[in-house]
Parts: structure tokens; sequence; C-alpha cells
């Protein structure tokens, strides 16, 4: 399991008021209900060549975002440290590489974007091949020198690519673009049987819709078509014993929108 219990303490953060946490739902729902979040999907792959063709960072530009409101436990918050999410992140994703990757060779990331994960799996575990994979061609040439990049497409995925018995796979934040179009990179994955598959991503069924916070996030991930319906087709596989779920928790913790954090971990058996 990925114990998160001591990345956050109170003392991180400001709770907002009830009157601030009311205004900013209200402007949440507003521009969601405006349209103005363009909807993922297959046609967003250009829109991503772009978005890692003018990325110069060693982070994502989604989460080089410093000082804004963050969502905690179902609250709004002001982080007292303007760059919080990502410092959070960071240890974050340290539990998750120790905890499922330690053991598992090779590691591939699938929706790998620049390969910044892969960069510190490589820092934790430099004897391990780590293989970056995206839809974007403009993702994949930046990838560091010492991992592998290769072209991959969740909606079209490419079965020469055989994945190395004993491997692990990881996505972050990327199975989200799927909307419920996932179902064919989940077929690829039953068929190559890695050891262990960790999704970290925002899960629209794990929310608390009588949570007005809350419900402004299952607005959001519905205005952007984010993946949905995979926990429960996870599930059926799992009674029908062809799937052993290992974990499924709920990151509580996310940006002003979404909780992208939550980690869903199953390996085909």
């Amino acid at each position: 399991m990925v114990n998160t219990d001591k990345l956050l303490t109170p003392g991180d953060y400001k709770v907002l008021d009830p009157a601030q946490q009311e205004t900013l739902c209200k402007e949440i729902l507003a521009e969601v209900a405006s349209g103005q979040f363009k909807p993922a999907g297959e046609s967003s792959r250009e829109h991503w060549n772009e978005v890692w063709a003018a990325n110069t960072l060693d982070v994502p530009p989604y989460i080089f975002r410093p000082g804004r409101v963050l969502r905690v436990n179902g609250q709004f918050v002001r982080p007292r440290d303007p760059w919080f999410e990502l410092n959070w992140y960071k240890q974050f994703r340290a539990k998750v590489l120790r905890t499922y990757f330690r053991d598992v060779f090779p590691l591939y990331e699938f929706g790998c974007g620049n390969g910044w994960n892969l960069a510190a799996a490589h820092q934790l575990y430099p004897e391990k091949s780590l293989v970056g994979l995206d839809w974007a061609e403009a993702a994949v040439d930046r990838l560091p020198r010492d991992i592998h990049g290769r072209v991959f497409d969740f909606f079209h995925p490419d079965y020469d690519l055989k994945l190395v018995p004993g491997s692990g796979v990881l996505t972050v934040g990327a199975l989200e673009q799927t909307g419920t179009a996932w179902e064919p990179f989940l077929e690829y994955l039953l068929a190559n049987r890695p050891a262990v598959v960790v999704h970290v991503e925002p899960i629209v069924e794990w929310y608390d819709p009588t949570n007005p916070v809350d419900a402004t996030a299952i607005a959001y991930h519905l205005a952007r078509n984010y993946w949905r319906g995979f926990p429960a087709k996870l599930q059926e596989l799992a009674m029908q014993g062809t799937v052993e779920i290992l974990e499924q928790k709920r990151s509580y913790f996310g940006s002003k929108y979404i909780e992208g954090y939550s980690v869903l971990a199953w390996r085909p058996l």
C-alpha cells in the first residue's frame, strides 16, 4: 500500500472559510457550464504534440502552477508553500515507485510525457531498464537519453510491442484522456501480463457527490470527458479471477479542479 498519511499536515495549508468554499464551488461550476474546458479524447493527440513541443521545463506544465488553491480531504485550501503540490507529488511518486516497482524489470510508463517520472525512477533504480511511451511524438523526442522511447496510442495499441515478463506498468494522468475508450489498452495489458500495473489518475467514482467540493470535481471530470468505468470493469475481472486488485486508494489531494493522484494497482492472473 502507498502510505501517504505523513505527506500532509494541517500546518501545510489554511482551509478556506465556508463562504470562500461556497464561492469557489459556484465559480468552478459556472466555468464548467460555460463550456470552456475542452473534452479529452482521441482528437486531442495534436494538442498534446503542441504542448510537449512547446514545454521547456523539466516538469510537466500541468503541475507547474505555484500558489494556487488546492483541495485536501474534500475542502479547498491555500498552501503555505507556493510549490506545495509539486513537492508533495515528488514524495508521493517516490512512495509509489518504492512500493510497486522495486522488484520489477523493466518499467514501462505509458503516457510518459517528457519522462520526468521515469527520470525519478532512474534516480532510485539506476540499474533498471526504463521505457517511455506516449502518443505525442514531441514528448518521446524529449525523453532523457537513458530512457528508451516509443510512440504508443492507447486507442490503437501496438501489439508488436510485447512487454517483457516480470515487467511493471505505470500511468500517471494519462489514461484520463481515454474517456470510455480505455478497453483496447486494458485488453493489451491483459494479453501482455505484466507483473504489476499502477494507475495514478483521477477517478470520478471515488468522489462523494453529496460534498459540494467533490461535486465540482465530478462536474469538471465529466466536462473534460476523463476516463470512467474502469474501476467497475476491474472489479468484474477480479470476480472472474482474471486479475488481482492490489490497491484502491483515493488520494484526497489535488488541484483546484480535480484530484489527480488516486492509486489503482492490480495485476493480471
